[in-house]
Protein backbone atom coordinates (compact mmCIF):
# COMPACT_ATOMS: atom_id res chain seq x y z
CA UNK A 1 0.00 0.00 0.00
CA UNK A 2 2.61 2.42 0.97
CA UNK A 3 4.46 1.63 -2.37
CA UNK A 4 1.06 2.52 -4.57
CA UNK A 5 0.97 5.68 -2.24
CA UNK A 6 4.68 6.89 -3.04
CA UNK A 7 3.74 5.84 -6.86
CA UNK A 8 0.76 7.70 -6.77
CA UNK A 9 3.04 11.04 -5.14
CA UNK A 10 5.85 10.46 -7.89
CA UNK A 11 3.78 10.50 -10.64
CA UNK A 12 0.83 13.01 -9.74
CA UNK A 13 3.80 15.50 -9.00
CA UNK A 14 5.01 15.32 -12.13
CA UNK A 15 1.82 15.95 -13.72
CA UNK A 16 1.63 20.04 -12.01
CA UNK A 17 4.70 20.92 -14.29
CA UNK A 18 3.60 23.71 -16.62
CA UNK A 19 3.77 22.69 -20.54
CA UNK A 20 6.34 24.99 -22.29
CA UNK A 21 5.44 27.08 -25.01
CA UNK A 22 5.59 25.48 -28.30
CA UNK A 23 7.15 28.27 -29.70
CA UNK A 24 9.57 31.05 -28.72
CA UNK A 25 8.94 34.64 -30.91
CA UNK A 26 10.99 35.08 -33.81
CA UNK A 27 13.48 37.73 -31.92
CA UNK A 28 14.56 35.91 -28.86
CA UNK A 29 18.01 35.69 -28.18
CA UNK A 30 19.78 33.04 -27.53
CA UNK A 31 19.92 32.89 -23.60
CA UNK A 32 16.32 34.34 -23.30
CA UNK A 33 14.38 37.21 -23.53
CA UNK A 34 12.62 38.87 -26.62
CA UNK A 35 12.35 42.44 -27.97
CA UNK A 36 13.34 43.75 -24.76
CA UNK A 37 16.10 41.56 -24.10
CA UNK A 38 17.34 43.27 -27.90
CA UNK A 39 16.38 46.94 -27.39
CA UNK A 40 17.73 46.18 -23.50
CA UNK A 41 21.23 45.03 -25.34
CA UNK A 42 21.18 47.86 -27.68
CA UNK A 43 20.86 50.35 -25.50
CA UNK A 44 24.06 48.82 -23.00
CA UNK A 45 26.21 48.71 -26.21
CA UNK A 46 25.17 52.27 -26.96
CA UNK A 47 25.54 53.31 -23.24
CA UNK A 48 28.86 51.46 -22.68
CA UNK A 49 30.41 52.52 -25.93
CA UNK A 50 30.09 56.54 -25.03
CA UNK A 51 30.87 55.42 -21.66
CA UNK A 52 34.35 54.33 -22.67
CA UNK A 53 34.91 57.13 -25.10
CA UNK A 54 33.77 59.87 -22.62
CA UNK A 55 36.55 57.89 -20.56
CA UNK A 56 39.17 57.57 -22.67
CA UNK A 57 38.67 61.62 -23.77
CA UNK A 58 36.94 60.54 -27.26
CA UNK A 59 33.89 62.67 -26.40
CA UNK A 60 34.49 63.55 -30.72
CA UNK A 61 33.69 59.56 -31.31
CA UNK A 62 30.89 59.34 -28.72
CA UNK A 63 29.23 61.77 -29.96
CA UNK A 64 29.27 60.77 -33.08
CA UNK A 65 27.96 57.45 -31.91
CA UNK A 66 24.65 59.59 -31.40
CA UNK A 67 25.35 61.47 -34.79
CA UNK A 68 25.90 64.44 -33.51
CA UNK A 69 22.59 64.87 -31.93
CA UNK A 70 24.23 65.05 -28.43
CA UNK A 71 27.63 66.05 -27.38
CA UNK A 72 29.48 64.13 -24.53
CA UNK A 73 31.85 65.26 -22.28
CA UNK A 74 35.73 63.77 -21.40
CA UNK A 75 34.82 63.11 -17.81
CA UNK A 76 36.27 60.15 -16.69
CA UNK A 77 34.14 60.16 -13.76
CA UNK A 78 30.84 60.37 -15.62
CA UNK A 79 32.48 57.85 -18.39
CA UNK A 80 32.88 55.72 -15.76
CA UNK A 81 28.92 56.16 -14.26
CA UNK A 82 27.68 55.30 -18.00
CA UNK A 83 29.55 51.98 -18.13
CA UNK A 84 28.23 51.10 -15.21
CA UNK A 85 24.70 52.01 -16.56
CA UNK A 86 25.47 49.52 -19.40
CA UNK A 87 26.87 46.99 -17.39
CA UNK A 88 23.28 47.41 -15.12
CA UNK A 89 21.72 46.69 -18.77
CA UNK A 90 23.60 43.91 -19.86
CA UNK A 91 22.88 41.97 -16.87
CA UNK A 92 19.43 42.50 -16.86
CA UNK A 93 19.11 41.63 -20.67
CA UNK A 94 20.93 38.22 -20.15
CA UNK A 95 18.43 37.24 -17.23
CA UNK A 96 15.42 37.76 -18.69
CA UNK A 97 14.32 41.28 -16.48
CA UNK A 98 14.45 43.57 -19.63
CA UNK A 99 10.74 44.71 -18.57
CA UNK A 100 11.51 45.50 -15.01
CA UNK A 101 14.18 47.14 -15.72
CA UNK A 102 12.83 49.11 -18.70
CA UNK A 103 10.19 50.07 -16.34
CA UNK A 104 12.53 51.85 -13.94
CA UNK A 105 14.95 53.50 -16.68
CA UNK A 106 12.16 55.75 -17.81
CA UNK A 107 12.85 57.74 -14.90
CA UNK A 108 16.48 58.58 -15.99
CA UNK A 109 15.96 59.04 -19.43
CA UNK A 110 13.18 61.45 -18.81
CA UNK A 111 15.54 63.14 -15.99
CA UNK A 112 18.14 63.54 -18.89
CA UNK A 113 15.27 65.17 -21.33
CA UNK A 114 14.01 67.53 -18.79
CA UNK A 115 17.74 68.67 -17.91
CA UNK A 116 18.41 69.09 -21.21
CA UNK A 117 15.38 71.26 -22.29
CA UNK A 118 15.41 73.06 -18.41
CA UNK A 119 19.15 73.79 -19.20
CA UNK A 120 18.18 75.23 -22.93
CA UNK A 121 19.56 72.80 -25.09
CA UNK A 122 18.79 71.91 -28.21
CA UNK A 123 15.73 70.04 -28.52
CA UNK A 124 17.67 67.52 -31.55
CA UNK A 125 19.94 66.13 -28.42
CA UNK A 126 16.26 64.96 -27.08
CA UNK A 127 15.82 62.97 -30.22
CA UNK A 128 17.44 59.22 -29.24
CA UNK A 129 16.95 59.88 -25.57
CA UNK A 130 13.42 60.06 -26.48
CA UNK A 131 13.48 57.57 -29.04
CA UNK A 132 14.56 54.86 -26.20
CA UNK A 133 12.14 55.77 -23.41
CA UNK A 134 9.54 55.24 -26.06
CA UNK A 135 11.24 51.73 -26.52
CA UNK A 136 11.07 51.80 -22.61
CA UNK A 137 8.13 52.16 -22.10
CA UNK A 138 6.63 49.61 -24.68
CA UNK A 139 8.90 46.90 -23.00
CA UNK A 140 7.93 47.83 -19.65
CA UNK A 141 4.81 48.39 -19.92
CA UNK A 142 2.97 46.89 -23.28
CA UNK A 143 5.24 43.70 -24.47
CA UNK A 144 4.52 40.71 -22.77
Amino acid sequence: MLKLLLASLAVSSASVVEPKKAAQPALQLRGGGGLGSAILTMSAAAAGSTGALMYIGKEDLASLLWLNLNQWPADKMLGSAVVGWAVGKFICARNGLAKEYCQLNIVPMLLMILANVMGGGPMTANLLPACFTAAYVYVGFVED
